[in-house]
C-alpha cells in the first residue's frame, strides 16, 4: 500500500473535524497518516485511529520562541510525521535552505519522520528548468544533514502550480521527476529515499496516479478535508 498522508491545512474547525472523524473508513486500512492543525492533534489522537503527523515544526528548540511549537512538543503528543518546506510556506512566511535543515535536525532528534517538500512553480515548468530547481531544493538540505539519518527523510514532490488547482503534471512526467529524485538521492548519498506525489490528488484522478509504481505515496490537501473523496483514495490503495 501506497503511504497516504493529509495535509489539511487550515480548512476545518473543531465540529468539522469531529465530523471528518466520524465519517472516515479506516477498517482494514493501516499507517495513514493525517497532518491537522495544532489544536486538533489530541483529537485526532483520541478519537481515531489515524496516525498523526504535524504541518509545521519550529526551527529552534523549546523556550522563549511565542507561538511556536517545537519538534520536543511535538513528540509528546505522539507526533510520527511533520511537513517540511510546503510551498505555502516557503512563499508565505520565506521559508530558506537554511531554515529548513534547522527545523528536519530538530525532528529527527526526536524521531519524527520530516516529509521534506519540493517542487517548480509553474513559470519554472515552462523554462523546463524543473529538475534544476528541486535539484538545489533537496541538495542545499541534504548536503548538510548525517548520510546516516537521510533514510528517515521522506520527499514530497509537489509541482507549484498542480496544488489548489485541480492540474496535475501526466503520469510520465511525474514518473520521470520521481526516478530523477530518486537516482538523485541514490547516486550522491547512496540511499533509497521514498517519494510522494501531492498536487491536486483527488478520487476523480487517483485511480490514474496509482498506475505509477515508482510513486510510494501522496501528500493529500482538500481531499484530505472530505470524508468521502479521502475514503474513496485510501480504499483505492488497500
Amino acid at each position: 500500500m501506497k503511504l497516504i498522508v493529509g495535509n489539511q491545512k487550515t480548512t476545518l474547525n473543531r465540529d468539522a473535524v469531529l465530523k471528518f472523524i466520524d465519517e472516515v473508513n479506516l477498517n482494514g486500512v493501516n499507517d495513514v497518516v493525517i497532518c491537522p492543525s495544532y489544536p486538533y492533534i489530541e483529537i485526532y489522537n483520541s478519537k481515531s485511529k489515524f496516525v498523526v503527523g504535524a504541518q509545521n515544526v519550529s526551527e529552534k528548540g523549546n523556550g522563549a520562541t511565542t507561538g511556536e511549537v517545537s519538534a520536543e512538543q511535538l513528540n509528546s503528543f505522539n507526533v510520527k510525521y511533520c511537513i517540511v518546506g510546503h510551498s505555502e510556506r516557503r512563499k508565505d512566511q520565506k521559508e530558506n535552505g537554511e531554515m529548513l535543515y534547522n527545523k528536519i535536525v530538530n525532528l529527527l532528534e526526536f524521531n519524527i519522520k520530516p516529509i521534506f517538500c519540493v517542487g517548480e512553480v509553474l513559470e519554472e515548468k515552462e523554462n523546463g528548468v524543473t529538475k534544476d530547481v528541486i535539484g538545489k531544493q533537496i541538495l542545499e538540505v541534504f548536503d548538510k544533514l548525517d548520510v546516516n539519518k537521510l533514510n528517515d527523510i521522506i520527499i514530497a514532490y509537489e509541482p507549484v502550480w498542480a496544488i489548489g488547482t485541480g492540474l496535475t503534471p501526466t503520469n510520465d512526467e511525474i514518473e520521470d521527476t520521481t526516478h530523477y529524485i530518486k537516482d538523485l538521492v541514490n547516486d550522491k548519498y547512496n540511499v533509497n529515499i521514498s517519494v510522494l506525489y501531492g498536487g491536486s490528488v483527488s478520487k476523480k484522478n487517483v485511480d490514474e496516479l496509482n498506475q505509477i509504481d515508482i510513486v510510494d505515496g501522496y501528500l493529500i490537501g482538500g481531499a484530505s478535508t472530505k470524508a468521502d473523496e479521502f475514503n474513496y483514495i485510501m480504499e483505492s490503495n488497500v
